[in-house]
């Protein structure tokens, strides 16, 4: 019998590790055998390396899955609601805008863990400490699964240098900060672990021929999906550890897959009744649909070769992150990279090495399985998210990187181990490569230093949306939604400031910038609303009136259901009116300001009030009379109203109807003439 296996294990043309040389082997640290506290320290590596976060708040989409979002934040009485609508449901409460990116969301199990976590109390220190919980966990989660798998491949070895470094890397990847350090991101987390989870459960079935691990393995299945889409796409994956790293690989052992399958059918079923049948109609606005341009004032699809270029140029991108995480952004929205064509290097590089990368995976599966698996992994769970099947809204995404990036830590860890110290790979390789050793251990060492460090300076800039904003469009001045993000969050800050505090050089210079950022997003994207309305509004606030009156207009046009482009615009006209009416004494201009803002609402109290006003210093008392009245109809119980009306009487010499008004304003507050002696 051990002659017939050892025959169908030689047909694989797996390539057979080396002897082990127990006493090199034996040469380790004591702690390098105790796997148990090789957990524990991945652990706490995990948890330390986002310690720094537990101090933030809320940034970014955390608004949309918690602070805004009217079910999440009913708790465990919402989760009916959760797992019945579109995860954008709560924050729009509106099924079509909850659809706005292509395809819909469904990702239900994240957001009922917030609600449960808002229900218990502590604000974002408690969302922020379950996360690092969480990432700590898929650390230990992954290291047994790899220490499993290595098990198998190689069944004399006695340490699992890669089920260790792989999972250090994975761990230590700057990329992740927007996984990790941001709440929402808990989504990400919560897939891969419910994706490895099944992938053990699965391995372990194949070893003890279970079906019951394997069902089991369908509900973390389910579970991962119910997190996250790209679940799904380890059902290319879990085969493909079984087929590369398992030496006793039968295509009988595939079977064990199917509660996988069979999760992921009901899943999809579940999604689609929700969701509903989706929409072909192409989703004609830039920030939900990348790959359009402007031509003739109207938005067109890309040509092919223009779609092809930006694709691979993305491509490119997330290798480049992989390699050198240095510059980091949450944010790559139009035009972070302009329009590629094909003549750029970058769509150039993006087809050769991704082309290259997949050839040599595939290549690679039986002479160094890791290899094949860790490049085929990267694939498959990129594919989902790499805009070559369909659309996903958005160019590119670090968080997009999570599941890939562990693919790319199995890929160095391989090679890494085999510049390593022989213990560390558990007795192989050669006696003689001492120097040659301790120089591979060291430059891994610092490979994890350099993302740790990385990782802990970039983790502070997701504390609140105004530093993230203002920090990420440093690195991706051409991206508009950034742009807008950075306008918003400037003006924001400025509207919350004392009016001592808006006089500083300082916070004028924010003011200033604002209004930069909103010009930089309407150069990039000429119809969006969003931008008007913000440039608007910082125009408004640096009382520069025409152009925040232009710009809200502007919003208008572009919809004129804009409620809150409406509300501003006669804002602005009210208080351009009664900026030229006290500060300039230009009541012409005065007057042509306030008569706007009464065509845009003729029951404005406000500007009926300074119209009064206007109209008193003018000498025109009649009418100053009349639009105080009309004030009174508008707040009939505003004390002021009637004593402003029953002024513009008495002036007019009409005492009887002046005493009246002001006998009902006392009425109404008692104390009223004593606060108008004091100037009130």
């Amino acid at each position: 019998m051990s002659k017939k296996k050892a025959n169908k294990t030689k047909s694989t043309g797996r390539k057979t590790p080396p002897p082990v040389d127990n006493a090199i082997a034996k040469a380790a640290p004591a702690w390098y055998h105790r796997r148990r506290i090789l957990a524990i320290g991945l652990f706490a590596f995990a948890f330390l390396l986002y310690a720094n976060t537990l101090s933030h708040g809320y940034a970014l989409d955390d608004a949309i899955v918690i602070t805004e979002n009217v079910i999440t934040k009913q708790g465990p009485a919402g989760w009916g609601e959760l797992f019945s609508h579109d995860t954008f449901f709560g924050f729009f409460q509106d099924e079509d805008k909850a659809r706005l990116v292509s395809g819909g969301r469904y990702r239900p199990l994240s957001l009922a863990l917030f609600g449960l976590e808002q229900t218990i109390g502590g604000g974002p220190f408690l969302h922020h400490l379950f996360n690092l919980i969480w990432y700590g966990g898929l650390a230990v989660l992954l290291y047994f699964f790899l220490m499993r798998v290595q098990k198998h491949h190689d069944p004399e070895s006695k340490a699992f240098g890669l089920a260790f470094i792989a999972t250090l890397l994975f761990i230590a990847h700057p990329v992740h900060t927007e996984v990790v350090a941001n709440i929402k991101g808990r989504d990400e987390i919560m897939a891969l672990v419910g994706s490895i989870a099944a992938a053990w459960l699965v391995w372990r079935s194949a070893t003890k021929d279970s079906w019951k691990l394997a069902i089991l393995a369908g509900v973390a299945f389910f579970l991962g999906l119910l997190s996250k889409e790209t679940t799904i796409t380890f059902l290319a994956v879990i085969p493909l550890f079984l087929y590369a790293l398992r030496r006793d690989f039968q295509w009988s052992m595939l079977k064990y897959c199917a509660p996988l399958v069979a999760a992921a059918g009901l899943f999809l079923l579940i999604r689609a009744s929700v969701l509903g049948p989706g929409n072909d109609t192409p989703i004609l606005e830039l920030m939900n649909n990348p790959f359009l341009k402007l031509e003739n004032g109207r938005w067109v699809e890309f040509s092919f070769m223009e779609w092809s270029a930006t694709v691979f140029y993305g491509l490119w991108k997330y290798i480049q992150l992989l390699l050198f995480p240095v510059e980091l952004s949450h944010d790559y929205y139009p035009r972070a990279f302009g329009i590629p064509t094909w003549g750029d290097l970058p769509v150039i590089l993006g087809l050769v090495v991704n082309a290259g990368l997949l050839i040599v995976g595939l290549l690679q599966l039986r002479k160094r399985p890791w290899v094949g698996v860790g490049i085929l992994l990267y694939f498959a769970t990129l594919s989902i998210v790499s805009n070559v099947f369909f659309p996903v809204g958005t160019l590119v995404s670090e968080r997009f990187l999570f599941f890939p990036s562990l693919g790319f830590a199995l890929v160095v860890a391989y090679f890494g181990v085999q510049t390593c110290p022989a213990w560390l790979t558990g007795g192989r390789g050669s006696k003689a490569g001492y120097l040659k050793g301790n120089i591979g251990l060291a430059a891994l060492a610092v490979i994890v230093g350099l993302y740790s460090l990385k990782t802990v300076t970039r983790n502070p800039v997701w504390s609140d949306n105004y530093t993230l904003f203002t920090t990420d469009v440093e690195h991706q001045p051409n991206s508009a939604k950034l742009q807008n993000a950075a306008a918003g969050a400037k003006t924001d800050y400025f509207i919350r400031l004392s009016e001592a505090q808006r006089q500083l050089p300082k916070n004028q210079q924010i003011l200033q910038e604002a209004i930069a950022h909103g010009g930089k997003v309407i150069e990039i994207h000429p119809t969006y609303k969003q931008a008007f309305a913000i440039r608007g509004t910082a125009n408004l606030l640096a009382e520069n009136f025409d152009a925040a009156i232009a710009d809200l207009d502007r919003a208008l046009t572009l919809d004129p259901g804009y409620e809150d482009a409406a509300n501003k615009l006669l804002l602005a006209y009210r208080q351009a009116g009664q900026f030229y009416g006290e500060k300039r004494n230009d009541l012409g201009r005065s007057k042509t300001y306030l008569d706007k803002a009464l065509q845009l609402d003729p029951n404005d109290y406000e500007s009926l009030r300074l119209s009064g006003v206007l109209n008193g210093v003018a000498g025109r008392k009649s009418q100053a009379i009349e639009f105080f009245r009309r004030a009174t109809q508008s707040r009939p119980d505003n004390a002021d109203a009637l004593w402003n009306l029953g002024v513009a009487y008495y002036q007019n010499g009409q005492t009887d109807l002046a005493n009246q008004q002001f006998a009902r304003a006392r009425q109404l507050d008692p104390g009223i003439d004593e606060r108008k002696r004091n100037g009130g």
